[in-house]
């Protein structure tokens, strides 16, 4: 059995350890605050955003006169997915729980399902560069310890030239892969095709009852406009997901560690306490066994 001294040292050990978890735990709430409050103000933007350009794609094809432009033809035009670019977003730190197990195994069912080929590979995160590098995938664009405030760069930089590879014929889908957040507590892996766009037909069936908006100076002009502002914003909302997501989850996750330190201090107190206990009956007992000789 361990002498009070060993126990001593391990209860002054895991109280160190339980302070360093606390201090993770503090900050990653308030990351998280940061990175919730920047969602939170993005995705009614973003929701509204699809809704008009699927709107305005159910104008364009309901008026045989209506010719699409290029932009609009490339993002809307579906082909036979041969090459793709996928963006894999993961963290650069680890101790946020499954936040990366799970993403990751998401993105090696993908690679292994997809019949396409992945002709353009960026990732995100210095755990996403882990796994291109064990797959033996060569990534393209590397994006590591990209601040909050960087991921703007980040996706105005990916939405560009993948958009220029689409119209070049390089690649013919953008898939990105990446933590949807729900919660603190829990985020699901999520696998989203950015473009060409997945339109929803029973969206479209219901602009037929909708009023008709006078769109100026033309409804290809607007959705020229607004096809490359929806890429750059799905993209955006997708980084903030898996910024929440990850400040979450290691949130989450120091807030365990320090609950399951506090409770081995308990047991080790506990420990001493009985070892102490139990060295205070014997020397009573040598003393009132030396006094009856």
């Amino acid at each position: 059995m361990a002498g009070l001294q060993d126990i001593r040292r391990r209860i002054r050990s895991v109280k160190n350890t339980q302070q360093v978890t606390k201090a993770m735990k503090m900050i990653s709430a308030v990351k998280l605050r940061k990175s919730q409050e920047r969602l939170v103000a993005l995705r009614p933007y973003a929701s509204k955003l699809m809704e008009v350009v699927r709107r305005v794609v159910g104008r364009i094809k309901g008026d045989a006169e209506i010719q699409p432009g290029p932009i609009a033809q490339s993002f809307l035009s579906p082909r036979e997915e041969q090459n793709i670019r996928l963006v894999l977003v993961a963290s650069d730190k680890g101790l946020c729980g499954g936040f990366n197990a799970n993403v990751l195994k998401a993105a090696t069912a993908f690679a292994a399902e997809c019949p396409a080929k992945i002709a353009h590979l960026d990732v995100v995160g210095k755990r996403a560069a882990e796994w291109a590098r064990k797959h033996k995938l060569t990534a393209a664009g590397e994006y590591l310890n990209i601040p909050l405030t960087g991921l703007q760069r980040v996706v105005t930089e990916i939405s560009a030239s993948a958009a220029a590879q689409y119209q070049a014929g390089e690649i013919d889908a953008l898939y990105i892969i990446y933590n949807y957040f729900n919660s603190p507590m829990s985020q699901t892996p999520t696998v989203f095709r950015v473009f060409p766009m997945d339109l929803d037909r029973r969206s479209e069936g219901r602009h037929a009852t909708e009023v008709s908006h006078l769109l100026e100076p033309d409804p290809n002009s607007v959705l020229e406009t607004l096809l490359p502002r929806f890429v750059e914003t799905e993209l955006l909302r997708n980084l903030l997901e898996s910024s929440a997501s990850e400040h979450g989850a290691r949130m989450a996750a120091m807030d365990k560690a320090s609950n399951n330190a506090g409770e081995m201090i308990a047991k080790l107190t506990l420990t001493m306490n009985k070892i102490r206990q139990a060295s205070i009956t014997n020397q009573i007992i040598e003393i009132v066994s030396g006094a009856n000789a």
